[in-house]
């Protein structure tokens, strides 16, 4: 854009979204934005004038220029050159040159002229037939776009829903044939409407505008096509105010200009964000998420968001040929004991995960990015999708996975009396993992610990813990061993290897470093570690309220094996498994039940022990 910044002012808006899911154009546009801070220009004025005069201006200050210089050649020569020296001859070819080049530029400058001329001398046909090549090119950009604006459009029309309320209804898309289709590119039947997003699919849907000011949406190859919030198989009326939701990433609302009445009757116009809660609402696992868990505002938006990007991370799975399962969970939070949203995943080879929101989001980048590789293939635009290393790959999950966390609560330490706990290791949802065993160990002002005599003056006891302000606390912590449960085992062997324990004294103090033991290599259930950290903590008030009703969170953590993946269950050998224990259970019932039974001679009703 140099070339063009170099006579005037120039301002640059960087269109941004704040949603996570376009940080790499986030990012693009940004760097972009950058270099053009870079280019320094010179604005100068403009002033229109007459073309023609201004070249043979400029052709007449250069035959002067040149006349000029040959002139001062003759001058400086003249009289001391002389005739038939060598000198003569030098100065003659110089002369002539110059006046070769003054020739050259004359004929460049005519031929440059000339062609402005013809430029001006064409006709408003030519001007026309110029103007409709440049509309057809931006109608092709944007197929099926309006030129105009809701308020101004007459036909009934889609306007887009975004999050970002500055980028929401600014596109507008009207219907004014019969049928209008809509679908991603395609050579042979291109559609009215395109979109080449998420979830998008040839023929992905039309809609029907009928004699009888009635307005139809019909999906479509089983596409993914939502109004109101419900996913819609047959042919739907479309009314004013309507939500129309086309692949993932495609939000709408349908406006009928004269037909208001006959829509919902709604005061405010529903934004994007009542699309996507309507969404979760009509979502059939929506009521099995919420089981237990109050639905805040904050929460209703953060699992709305979750259902529908779960839905776009399984839509890419399917598409770039990953087997992988995703579902949205709903957990109380340890630390802050409120509601979360969090993803479960289903690894190839049946190895089941927890995301965290943000590990989830940051991965659903990753795997946008090789969608649209993916995309790029189908579309021709390239000839193969990249390789990704495991390391990069975001359906391959090569991190630290936190196996759970164990509770050891403080109150034995307020009076300085050793502790010693086998604590269960939970997962988020409460599922017990193993048990780690710890020991707290009060020590004296030397850092030793005990046992000490009843009247030895090192001994750290106190009877009131308020006795303690003031002073500084020593104490050893134990970490010994760790012994897994067979849930967290494979084929007899644990999941895990490079398993190492983790811990902060007080876990909401973000600047207190956290704690490690060894990391145990290779892989076993009961890793044994015996590590000791002894703490000197001067104790305040909000120490001492931390020591009596406060615990210690030691966290669990380990990286998957790669060598061992379970055997994925098929339907097939599901059906069969549920059909055997449903015969289990019926043959047991038929033992121990005491059924009464009609007797086929005297019709009397008998036990069926007495028959």
């Amino acid at each position: 854009l140099q070339g063009s910044m170099t006579n005037g002012k120039v301002i640059m808006i960087a269109a941004l979204s704040p949603a996570s899911i376009c940080y790499a154009e986030t990012l693009s546009t940004l760097k972009f934005a950058d270099r053009i801070k870079q280019v320094k220009i010179k604005s100068s004025k403009n002033v229109s004038a007459d073309p023609v005069a201004e070249l043979k201006k400029a052709m007449e200050q250069l035959r002067q220029r040149m006349q000029a210089e040959i002139d001062m050649l003759r001058a400086e020569h003249a009289g001391a050159i002389i005739p038939g020296s060598a000198e003569e001859a030098a100065a003659l070819r110089r002369l002539e040159q110059a006046m070769e080049e003054q020739k050259e530029m004359e004929s460049a400058m005519r031929q440059d002229m000339e062609r402005q001329l013809r430029d001006l001398e064409v006709g408003d046909v030519d001007r026309d037939e110029q103007s409709a090549a440049i509309e057809a090119e931006w109608a092709s950009a944007f197929k099926g776009l309006s030129q105009t604006s809701s308020a101004e459009e007459p036909n009934p029309h889609f306007v887009n829903l975004n999050e970002d309320s500055r980028l929401a209804e600014t596109l507008v898309y009207a219907f004014s044939k019969p049928v209008t289709t809509i679908g991603r590119a395609d050579r042979e039947n291109p559609p009215d409407l395109e979109f080449n997003g998420m979830g998008i699919i040839k023929q992905h849907c039309q809609v029907e505008c009928t004699g009888d000011t009635k307005v139809f949406l019909k999906p479509f190859n089983n596409s993914r096509t939502l109004v109101n919030g419900k996913l819609v198989k047959q042919r739907v009326e479309l009314r004013h105010q309507f939500r129309v939701w086309l692949g993932n990433n495609y939000a709408f609302r349908f406006v009928f200009p004269g037909q208001e009445a006959n829509g919902e009757g709604r005061q405010e116009q529903p934004d994007y964000f009542f699309a996507q809660t309507e969404i979760m609402d009509n979502m059939a696992e929506t009521e099995a998420l919420l089981a237990g868990h109050g639905l805040t505002q904050v929460l209703s938006h953060r699992l709305a968001e979750c259902l529908q990007k779960v839905h776009q991370a399984k839509m890419i799975a399917n598409d770039v040929d990953k087997n992988i399962g995703f579902m949205p969970k709903l957990y109380k939070n340890r630390f802050t004991q409120e509601d979360d949203v969090a993803v479960f995943v289903t690894m190839e080879g049946g190895i089941e995960l927890l995301w965290p929101w943000e590990k989830f989001n940051a991965r659903l980048v990753q795997m946008v990015k090789m969608w649209q590789e993916w995309q790029g293939m189908e579309m021709g635009a390239s000839q193969e999708i990249t390789a990704w290393p495991e390391s990069e790959d975001p359906f391959i999950d090569m991190e630290e996975q936190l196996v759970g966390e164990a509770d050891v609560w403080l109150q034995s330490l307020a009076n300085m009396i050793e502790l010693e706990a086998n604590t269960s290791v939970l997962t988020p949802f409460g599922h017990v993992q193993g048990k780690i065993h710890i020991e707290i160990n009060p020590c004296d002002d030397n850092g030793n610990e005990g046992p000490w005599d009843d009247d030895d003056e090192l001994d750290p006891f106190v009877d009131d813990p308020n006795d303690l302000l003031g002073r500084e606390m020593v104490f050893n912590i134990n970490i010994n061993t760790l012994a897994l449960d067979s849930c967290v085992a494979e084929m007899g062997q644990c999941r895990y290897t490079d398993i190492f324990i983790r811990y902060k004294f007080d876990q909401n103090d973000p600047d207190e470093p956290w704690m490690y033991t060894q990391t145990m290599k290779g892989s076993t259930m009961n890793p044994k570690y015996g590590s000791v950290h002894q703490h000197r903590i001067l104790v305040t008030q909000d120490v001492l309220k931390h020591v009596m009703s406060g615990r210690i969170i030691f966290q669990v953590w380990g990286k998957l094996r790669t060598d061992i993946s379970r055997r994925p269950q098929t339907a097939g050998a599901r059906q069969v498994e549920a059909k055997q224990k449903e015969l289990e259970r019926l043959e047991q019932l038929l033992k121990t039940r005491r059924t009464i039974h009609e007797c086929p001679h005297c019709k009397a009703n008998v036990k069926l022990e007495d028959m």
